[in-house]
């Protein structure tokens, strides 16, 4: 029988040994032909961040892993969710690893179980809308909507204006869409990144996670179509050097915030996209860069990528993760609905 001592006092150590037990890959709910496959790599280092983040918080509760709550553990999802770190789906994959463990422990009744309950009938674990993606003539719209590549005439005082930050914001719009990356990917891309970017072929993306978000890992995309057009074009004037042959816009992201190479924030690039969908007059849901992330899957699952590819594309973690691209379709509207 496990010691739940041993997970109180380094829960981490403790949920790392489990994760490599026949136990742990039997816990997994989908059905499965012939014996259970250990946990790759891959997918381990994604359960391990998040029990970590769970581990933190908790000693910042200064409670035991063992004798964790119901409570305890909605708290922890609503915090999470009020700093915008989660969605439904994300909730429910934490509340159902936390439960294998503590079936693992034999804590009875499972606190993970009851929470899920509880979550689920406050609507808390409510059906999170459906994929949604852009069909052909939006993904036309939307290019032609993107952000003007003209250089527009001096401002009152007679300096040039920051006609170079609507280039960036054209170029980085482009790559999302047509290469998949997540905006936190977008903004701290780096220039070493970029392989064949002045080839007559797709640019192939190198994401790594130096400056992405946690959630991010070392994985490879491609930028095909316009996006790769637009990003070319962009890297010729993000390259561009001066007199003594020093960058104009220095340090080494991609789309820079300013000319000293500080990141982007995602609130800038997101009400870049939103603005960018209201001008091309299409109605989403999230308008967002998930919208023309979910896109670039859709198209490529309906040109014959496997999702096999697709889930090296996305940097996803399980290959059954986008399955969920299968389905993604345009946003109904209320009138369609009727019919």
């Amino acid at each position: 029988m496990p010691d739940p001592k041993k997970w109180d006092a380094d829960p981490v150590a403790a949920f790392k040994a489990f994760l490599e037990t026949d136990e742990f890959a039997q816990t997994s709910r989908r059905p499965r032909k012939g014996p259970a496959q250990p946990v790759s790599s891959k997918s381990a280092a994604i359960y391990i961040f998040m029990f970590r983040k769970f581990v933190t918080w908790l000693a910042g509760q200064r409670r035991s892993f063992s004798q964790v709550s119901e409570q305890d553990l909605l708290r922890f999802i609503g915090e999470l969710r009020r700093n915008g770190e989660q969605n439904s789906g994300i909730t429910e994959r934490y509340l159902r690893l936390l439960e294998r463990c503590y079936n693992h422990l034999q804590v009875a009744p499972n606190p993970a179980t009851s929470a899920t309950k509880l979550a689920t009938d406050n609507m808390y674990l409510a059906q999170n809308a459906g994929t949604e993606a852009l069909t052909e003539e939006q993904i036309e719209a939307f290019v032609a909507a993107l952000p003007s590549l003209d250089s527009p005439s001096a401002n009152r005082a007679g300096r040039p204006p920051k006609a170079w930050k609507r280039r960036r914001d054209h170029a980085v719009q482009a790559t999302v869409l047509f290469g998949g990356l997540k905006v936190a990917e977008a903004i701290g891309l780096h220039v070493d990144e970029v392989e064949d970017s002045f080839s007559e072929l797709p640019i192939r993306l190198k994401i790594s996670p130096e400056d992405k978000h946690d959630t991010s890992y070392e994985h490879e995309t491609i930028v095909h179509g316009y996006g790769a057009d637009a990003l070319r074009r962009w890297l010729i004037e993000r390259l561009a050097v001066d007199a003594t042959g020093k960058r104009i816009l220095k340090g080494d992201l991609v789309f820079p915030g300013d000319h000293n190479g500080k990141p982007m924030s995602k609130v800038t690039l997101w009400r870049q996209v939103k603005e960018t969908f209201a001008r091309a007059g299409i109605d989403v849901n999230r308008s967002g860069g998930r919208t023309l992330r979910n896109t670039f899957a859709a198209q490529e699952l309906k040109h014959g990528r496997t999702k096999s590819d697709l889930q090296g594309y996305l940097g996803l973690a399980l290959e059954r993760s986008a399955e969920i691209y299968e389905t993604a379709q345009p946003r109904k509207r209320k009138s369609d609905e009727a019919v």
